[in-house]
Order: C-alpha cells, then sequence, then structure tokens
C-alpha cells in the first residue's frame, strides 16, 4: 500500500510539472498580448526550459518510480527558471516574468514535497 500512495504523489507532482510547463508555454502571449514575433525573443530560455520540465513531468506522471533521478533534474531545473525569472531581458513584461517566478517556485515545490515524501518511506 506504501508503494501506492509513493506512486500517487509522484504521478500528482508529475501532472503538476506537465501542467505547469503548459502554462509557461502560453503565458508570454496570454500575459503579454503582443501580435508581433519580437514577442517571444525575451523568453525564448524560460520556453526551452518549460518545455524540458514538461516533458520530464508527463515521464514522471507516466512512470512515477522508475526514473527517481527526474525529481532532482526537475528540481535543478525549475531552480534555472526562477534565476532566469530574476534576471528579466530587456523587452519582457514583468507579469510574466512574475507569473515565471511563482509557477517556477511551485514546480520546485512539488518536486521538493515529492523528493521528502519518498525519502520519509
Amino acid at each position: 500500500m506504501g508503494d501506492l500512495h509513493g506512486r500517487t504523489v509522484e504521478s500528482r507532482a508529475g501532472v503538476t510539472a506537465f501542467l505547469a510547463g503548459v502554462w509557461l508555454i502560453a503565458a508570454p502571449p496570454v500575459l503579454h498580448f503582443d501580435a508581433s514575433l519580437h514577442a517571444f525573443r525575451p523568453y525564448w530560455v524560460s520556453m526551452g526550459l518549460a518545455v524540458v520540465i514538461m516533458l520530464l513531468g508527463m515521464v514522471r506522471a507516466m512512470a512515477p518510480l522508475d526514473v527517481p533521478f527526474i525529481r532532482h533534474l526537475t528540481i535543478a531545473l525549475a531552480g534555472c527558471l526562477i534565476v532566469v525569472a530574476l534576471m528579466p531581458a530587456d523587452g519582457g513584461s514583468a507579469a510574466v516574468w512574475l507569473n515565471q517566478l511563482v509557477v517556477s517556485a511551485l514546480i520546485a515545490l512539488t518536486a521538493v514535497l515529492a523528493l521528502l515524501i519518498s525519502l520519509r518511506r
């Protein structure tokens, strides 16, 4: 029964990371409504990291305990997103950077909680 609980916690953290990655990709056009091609230029690093986090979240949701090192990788990538959010590029919207900071902290928090719950057993 404990294995089922660990799989459920890890799977939920993976789904959260996947949905957060989808939102981080969708956030620049939604929050910084600009139809030009240059609207994405300040966010290309964060959007690339969001794609990787989204894919890792999908793997964590499908096979929660089969690749345990993905938790650490997700925490590291969320930390990189936080650093990118704290150093916004020129031309970016403050609302997008704040959103990125909050969502990155959420990704890191869920990954750390999943890691702590798995270590507790």
